[in-house]
């Protein structure tokens, strides 16, 4: 074999090399994109979170944004149907508005079906409760600032849950 040929291999393995490794290279990029939308959403929901128990916590806070966000009518429906004073059902609007707001990070940072059945679980206890069903099913705070695709899963739980 003479020097040209070996020159040859050389640059051919030497290509090859090159495409794997750029090939491994956009498949690493593609991940950390992934990752990074995936933080993204769960630090807005953990933000959102906060915010509910904050609202949760804070009766002064609560009360003056259910006066200025025109929700006095609506919680005083929700306290009529519950049995349960204004006070309490904000509270309570609030508490299940955390609950949603989790369960969205978690579903939009996962597809796997083992991750999905489970929060499908969680989901459908939690939502056979009265309370929690009528703040998913008559809040303004939820369903309407949530991705549609989510509010389409959760709904598909609470109506099995109705049967």
């Amino acid at each position: 074999m003479n020097w040209e040929a070996i020159s040859s291999i050389g640059e051919i393995v030497g290509a090859m090399a090159v495409v794997v490794t750029l090939g491994y290279l956009a498949v690493q990029v593609k991940h950390a994109k992934a990752a990074t939308a995936d933080n993204s959403r769960l630090i807005r929901a953990q933000g959102v979170r906060e915010m509910c128990l904050e609202m949760c916590r804070n009766d002064a806070l609560r009360m003056t944004q259910t006066k200025n966000w025109d929700l006095v009518a609506y919680y005083e429906d929700m306290a009529e149907k519950l049995g349960d004073s204004v006070e309490e059902v904000t509270r309570v609007d609030w508490a299940n508005c955390y609950y949603f707001w989790m369960w969205w990070g978690q579903y939009a940072s996962t597809r796997e079906s083992r991750d999905l059945n489970e929060l499908e679980n969680v989901i459908g206890g939690l939502c056979s409760a009265p309370g929690m069903k009528l703040s998913w099913e008559t809040s303004p705070l939820n369903r309407p600032l949530l991705q549609d695709d989510f509010v389409a899963f959760v709904d598909g739980i609470v109506a099995k849950q109705s049967h």
